[in-house]
């Protein structure tokens, strides 16, 4: 087991950047989504169920994501990073922060979808860029202090548990979609990363299907499109 005194061996070391990749789609869909919703038209009920959606997938996959890290995560760190039990509590106090704001824009969004009125939806664009905020500052300082011990302390089948956990999460028929908000914004190697993951059957329904789906909802959401790379 890894301990401050003891990393993991180089060829089992974790390489956090998967959680880089995975917060981007974070930082890019929040403050997207509080833009669309304020935009959107009261009473069109169509156009508000299409966010509302997809916006229970990224309001979903955030909380999920969290919860891994408290249950998975930051005990293993506590136990085996002494000397940065401080930054590993510090991220502890972040998350019930992000939940507050989290169960905020949850709750308003379920009312906003029964609705369809202008006066919810500015309240939840405004709880939205307000859960941006602390999930942002949060992303920020767990990028540089936290990722670095997570190398050290965690290794990378610890790591598959988390992002097993988040997959199961998300329903089978959204899968796709949001492995299509991961890909978005990752290089070409980071791409390859996900991609050579996922066993083979499923790297084929993303090409043959999942890019063509994952267009089809970003050009629904945003009513433009985003460009999916294919490998």
């Amino acid at each position: 087991m890894p301990t401050a005194a003891d990393p993991a061996p180089a060829n089992e070391r974790l390489d956090p950047q998967e959680m880089v990749v995975l917060h981007r789609v974070f930082r890019r869909e929040i403050p997207l989504l509080a833009n669309l919703i304020e935009a959107a038209t009261p009473g069109d009920r169509r156009r508000t169920d299409v966010l509302a959606d997809h916006l229970d997938l990224i309001l979903g996959a955030l909380g999920e994501h969290h919860e891994g890290e408290d249950h998975l995560l930051w005990p293993k760190l506590r136990e085996r990073a002494a000397p940065g039990d401080n930054v590993v509590a510090r991220m502890a106090d972040q998350h019930e922060a992000i939940a507050g704001a989290l169960a905020t824009a949850t709750e308003l969004s379920r009312r906003w979808r029964t609705r369809a009125d202008s006066e919810t939806a500015l309240r939840l664009a405004e709880a939205l860029r307000a859960l941006d905020r602390h999930a942002a500052a949060h992303m920020d300082e767990e990028e540089e202090h936290l990722l670095p011990l997570m190398a050290d302390h965690i290794t990378p089948r610890e790591w598959t548990e988390v992002g097993e956990r988040g997959r199961r999460s998300v329903p089978k028929t959204r899968l796709l979609t949001f492995l299509g908000a991961i890909l978005e914004d990752a290089t070409a190697q980071e791409r390859e990363l996900f991609l050579a993951q996922m066993p083979a059957p499923a790297r084929l329904l993303w090409h043959t299907l999942g890019t063509r789906l994952y267009k089809r909802t970003t050009t629904r959401v945003r009513r433009s499109d985003a460009v999916v790379p294919q490998a």
